[in-house]
């Protein structure tokens, strides 16, 4: 972003982008962090900003559509973040956030915003409370629709005394907070893996694909692709000789920063974006064509 938005010049990190297929447009949804921020580039008392595009390639700002709270003591007083997959259901889009509840960013949940029929209107609405609250800190919030059996269903990371661990729950009626299903652990950090994130999550073909940064003791990380047929698991490794991204079609020299997004439409992957350094200390999204499993 630059410096004739009202946020001024600023980095886009964690992202969810989803198709609309009654607007017949893309929704992007990201954390935006002002350079001039304290704790640039993380995101810290930050909020979600909307921008939208028929073509994944010409943007349009529309603002804030997920503030944080004005109330002393809510759970995300102190920033909404990290919503890694958003997704549009019975006529409206549903996306999740790690909500921050204290002035250190600790006590992390997660909330659910929710979209106006027109998603252009701002601000979206909220749940009163968080839809998870596990234990330690929760980030990275994903959810997908199954239209087979009218659920939504929510991942997310958290991180307790057990570790960084990959969960589950799922509800048909999503804005009621208890309707959620008791969270169960879906993935297994592997032997030598320090940390995990969650980065993108797609229904595709009845399969479920899980995105993974697994950052390793000895330095360095990787994103794991895992899949499975139950939304609940257990997810195994996507097969490998099944590329997505055309090699030769990503621009050269380009710094990886982690966040990748799986865009799907109409049941279909589109694209991926990944979240890159730029110029300075600045973030930005960059998008790749997909290449399709056989072609």
């Amino acid at each position: 972003m630059n410096s004739q938005s009202a946020t001024g010049e600023a980095s886009l990190r964690e992202h969810a982008i989803v198709w609309h297929p009654i607007k017949k447009k893309y929704y992007l949804l990201a954390d935006v962090i002002p350079l001039h921020s304290e704790h640039h580039p993380n995101t810290y008392n930050t909020e979600i900003h909307l921008f939208s595009s028929p073509n994944l390639k010409d943007w349009t700002y529309h603002g804030v559509a997920i503030p944080k709270g004005t109330m002393s003591g809510s759970h995300d007083q102190f920033g909404v973040a990290s919503s890694v997959a958003a997704t549009f259901h019975n006529g409206i889009i549903y996306c999740p956030y790690s909500a921050r509840r204290t002035s250190h960013f600790t006590q992390r949940s997660v909330g659910l915003a929710y979209s106006n029929t027109d998603p252009e209107q701002l601000p979206w609405h909220k749940t009163a409370n968080p839809i998870s609250d596990l234990p330690g800190e929760d980030d990275d919030a994903a959810l997908v629709s199954d239209e087979s059996d009218n659920h939504l269903h929510l991942y997310h990371r958290t991180a307790s005394s057990q570790g960084y661990q990959i969960v589950h729950s799922e509800s048909s009626h999503p804005l009621k907070e208890d309707s959620w299903s008791k969270a169960i652990v879906v993935t297994t950090r592997p032997e030598g893996v320090r940390a995990q994130e969650l980065t993108g999550v797609a229904l595709l073909n009845g399969e479920y694909h899980l995105f993974v940064i697994e950052h390793f003791y000895q330095g360095g990380a990787k994103v794991a692709h895992l899949v499975s047929r139950n939304p609940g698991g257990p997810f195994q490794a996507f097969e490998k000789h099944q590329r997505y991204l055309k090699r030769s079609e990503q621009p050269p020299n380009i710094i990886y920063s982690g966040h990748i997004t799986p865009v799907v439409k109409e049941g279909k992957l589109k694209a991926f974006f990944w979240t890159v350094s730029q110029s300075g200390k600045r973030y930005g999204l960059l998008g790749h064509p997909v290449l399709m499993p056989g072609k």
